[in-house]
């Protein structure tokens, strides 16, 4: 039942996140990638006609470094949708709600989990002092000496049961516990790069550096 209590326990801060994060990322998450998708159709289907008429006005006699430069000013020109889009990722880029979030549900998990942790292994250890010798056989002469009584280490089979379950459990958790700091160093220390920001320039799409780099913000997430 204690164990029962510990997981019940545990699972709050999955519920906290279910609850404050999870619908407010799958909607910010849906209108990044349809935003985004929307600016490379917007790059590609605005400019193109434009470009092809300059370059069409400038006759048979254009230079590479003429069409060169058409298409690098119809790049650098910008739409009002693709203006509010770069304000957002600015706003995102500086808001760390969703990271302080996600990191605070992955620290709660890991001190929750010290408890099941303590428990089991205090049971481990009062089961442990529970053992007890005893005498397999007595010797057929009782004049014998005490030292021909074999004695054993008596201990009951549920007993030991028990304790190789708290074993698995001590090491399921640990192990749970090793894998979710190794996923928020990898993400807010290792990591150095975010894939989002590394594409955006390629519809057209500005970052700042010095957000762009900042892995502690909710786009990240």
């Amino acid at each position: 039942y204690a164990l029962l209590a510990f997981a019940g326990i545990m699972y709050i801060p999955a519920l906290g996140w279910e609850f404050m994060a999870s619908t407010r990322l799958t909607s910010e998450l849906n209108f990044l990638l349809q935003e985004i998708d929307n600016c490379y159709h917007r790059a590609a289907e605005g400019r193109a006609p434009k470009i092809e008429k300059q370059i069409q006005s400038k006759g048979p006699g254009i230079t590479e470094r003429e069409r060169r430069e058409i298409i690098e000013n119809a790049e650098k020109e910008k739409s009002p949708e693709q203006n509010l889009f770069e304000k957002y990722l600015e706003r995102r880029g500086q808001s760390n709600f969703l990271a302080k979030l996600y990191l605070a549900r992955h620290l709660a998990i890991i001190c929750l989990s010290s408890i099941p942790i303590s428990y089991l292994s205090a049971y481990y250890a009062r089961q442990r002092q529970d053992e007890f010798t005893c005498a397999l056989g007595e010797p057929p002469d009782v004049s014998s000496y005490a030292e021909l009584k074999l004695r054993v280490n008596c201990k009951l089979p549920a007993v030991q049961l028990q304790r190789i379950m708290a074993t698995v459990d001590i090491a399921l958790l640990c192990t749970m516990n090793l894998i979710i700091l190794l996923n928020l160093l990898h993400l807010f220390v290792v990591r150095k790069s975010n894939f989002v920001f590394d594409k955006l320039h390629k519809v057209g799409i500005k970052t700042r550096r010095r957000w762009q780099k900042s892995q502690f913000c909710d786009i990240n997430i």
